[in-house]
């Protein structure tokens, strides 16, 4: 990798300090970096003032604040995606930057400079910036110099176009007095872009007791998915994550038994977090992963099943507006409803979520097809993202997540039940359970009869689906006059949750236990009942009673039999008064199928053990 490098102050390398790496990541919300990153995001042209409190590579507080101060115009989104796998910036944090211009034909507005300000450093300390900016798809030069002011000042300067190297590094300042020091973007001497564009995409800061000679960090590398106890089936496309720094190639490999022996799956390029990766056809129940490169390695924590694509779904659908949408958020995949999706699916690939929500949809948009709309309401049903559509998918459950529109449309209260009750119809005549959230705060302003209406929607809700099967949207979010959301959960606009909110949500979701709820269904879809047995109880706990339906005598032989298809338990009982109790032993808990052979019959019933 070529280095752009200005040494400044003391270069000599001292053997024994210590260093302290963070990284922030200059962008949009669609492309923050996951992991211990600092994620500077900016929503409109020309902001600033935005803060940071900054985290250290292991997560960890640094008491360093950073401050956009200066502000760019706004996001360039056409970065690399390709970084060279030696730098220590993921593909997330190359792809976008803040971009500004020096020329107002772009689009009127003018920005000589950008950048910000760091505070609360440690004057005693030595501060080392390593910059990453990227333009693709260019043929001019868009040299962007950088200007790092402490007690000392320095530059050096990086041409963004077309780069996946290159980056510069100020090695040593030493923060002002105030423990302060600003690092600022504008035009070099080489830009010859007509409206003088420049940009700053990502920033490795290194904070270290002596002068450093270098701000290439030591490799590092932390499988982060799969980690064991997760349930893949054969074929299914599963995401591989790991965090890395400094590890240009990514060898992945896969074991069925253990560890013994291993597989290769792919090679990646290590800067992009992950590869995603077809699930071999190997049934075992003692599948690890093992991630490699530049000397160092790391394999999953504990061991994880891989079984047969036997094409069973536990299928959940989302219905609602904004919130479920994911509105809010900085980024969109801290929003409650991806982040349930990839929970549920990295536990078990069998789990399918599938979101038809939309911002600004009240009950009247998700009515079954071909109900009528009242007179007067200006909402026409989505037969795309409605109840009726829904059902179509064939879910194991429904979800509805309407926060506020409904209140504030001035829908009375009568006006909501009516709806859920006719939403509520088509999915029991359908046997989907349906579970539905409470509304949540929202600023009215002055308007307190909307407000009322989102007040009674509460216990309403409570009222109509009980306790079981409502969501609490509510609690602990709203102001004290419920009139808006708390600043601390508030995305800024009075209306939509952040993501601190979010993983709220997302917390009660799982907490309810739907997913287990659909799971259990659909391994029980028979309802214990066939043509000549009964079987409870089911999911057993202890043990159960097989009940023949016919008149039956004379042995019974039992067979359990595990999700990979071997047999763990054999026994050879006496019916009893048409009867047999069975007795779970040393079973552990889990999915087994049953079978049963008796009077030259034989039958095979799914079975839950607790």
């Amino acid at each position: 990798m070529k280095k752009l490098l200005l040494s400044f102050l003391i270069l000599t390398v001292f053997i024994g300090y210590s260093q302290e790496y963070s990284y922030v990541d200059f962008g949009n919300s669609a492309t923050v970096t996951a992991g211990n990153w600092n994620n500077l995001v900016v929503t409109t042209q020309n902001q600033e003032g935005l803060s940071l409190g900054l985290i250290d590579s292991n997560g960890n507080t640094t008491g360093a604040t950073l401050t956009l101060s200066d502000s760019f115009d706004h996001i360039n989104a056409n970065g690399t995606t390709s970084p060279n796998g030696a730098l220590p910036f993921p593909s997330s944090s190359t792809r976008d930057s803040f971009f500004g211009a020096t020329d107002a034909g772009f689009n009127g507005n003018v920005n000589p400079t950008g950048g910000f300000t760091l505070s609360g450093l440690d004057p005693t300390k030595y501060y080392s910036f390593s910059i990453f900016s990227s333009r693709a798809g260019v043929s001019d030069n868009r040299e962007t110099l950088y200007t790092v002011v402490g007690s000392t000042t320095a530059s050096q300067a990086l041409n963004p176009s077309n780069n996946t190297t290159d980056t510069a590094d100020i090695l040593n300042i030493q923060p002002n007095a105030s423990g302060v020091i600003t690092l600022t973007a504008q035009p070099g001497t080489n830009n010859n872009n007509s409206f003088g564009f420049y940009y700053l995409g990502a920033l490795q800061l290194i904070k270290s007791d002596t002068p450093i000679g270098d701000t290439t960090p030591d490799p590092e590398l932390t499988l982060t998915y799969p980690n064991g106890g997760h349930l893949w089936e054969v074929g299914k496309t599963v995401r591989v994550k790991w965090s890395s720094i400094s590890v240009p190639d990514m060898l992945i490999e896969f074991s069925s038994d253990n560890g013994v022996t291993w597989s290769t799956i792919a090679t990646a390029p290590g800067s992009l977090q992950y590869y995603d990766m077809i699930v071999p056809n190997e049934i075992s129940t003692e599948c690890l992963v093992r991630i490699s490169g530049e000397g160092l390695a790391d394999i999953s924590e504990n061991r994880f099943t891989v079984i047969e694509n036997e094409g069973i779904a536990y299928r959940i659908v989302i219905l609602g507006s904004s919130t479920a949408a994911g509105t809010g958020p900085s980024d969109g995949n801290n929003a409650w409803v991806p982040k349930y999706k990839t929970y549920l699916t990295e536990m078990d690939t069998r789990y399918e979520v599938i979101n038809l929500a939309l911002g600004g949809f009240a009950t009247y948009n998700i009515l079954p097809t071909g109900s009528t709309i009242p007179a007067g309401v200006n909402r026409t049903i989505d037969i795309e993202r409605n109840i009726t559509k829904a059902l179509s998918l064939n879910p194991g459950g429904i979800i509805i997540n309407m926060p506020s529109n409904d209140a504030a449309s001035g829908y009375p209260v009568s006006d909501q039940i009516a709806n859920y009750n006719l939403i509520s119809a088509e999915a029991v005549s359908a046997n989907v359970p349906m579970w539905v959230t409470t509304p949540q705060p929202r600023n009215f302003g002055s308007n307190t009869t909307n407000l009322n209406i989102q007040l009674q929607m509460i216990p309403e809700t409570y009222n109509l689906f009980g306790n079981d099967y409502t969501v609490d949207f509510w609690t602990g979010f709203p102001v004290a006059n419920n009139n808006g959301i708390l600043p601390i959960y508030d995305s800024g606009d009075g209306i939509h949750m952040n993501d601190a909110a979010h993983q709220i949500l997302y917390d009660r979701i799982i907490g309810k236990g739907i997913h287990t709820t659909v799971r259990d269904n659909a391994l029980n879809i028979d309802e214990f009942e066939v043509a000549t047995i009964k079987i409870f109880p089911n999911p057993i706990v202890q043990d159960c009673t097989i009940q023949f339906s016919e008149a039956v005598f004379g042995n019974v032989n039992i067979t359990m039999t595990d999700m990979l298809g071997k047999k763990v338990y054999t026994t050879n009982q006496t019916i009893d008064n048409g009867s047999v109790r069975f007795e779970r032993g040393n079973l552990e808990s889990g999915l087994y199928v049953m079978s049963l052979s008796y009077n030259n019959k034989s039958i095979a019933k799914q079975i839950i053990i607790n």
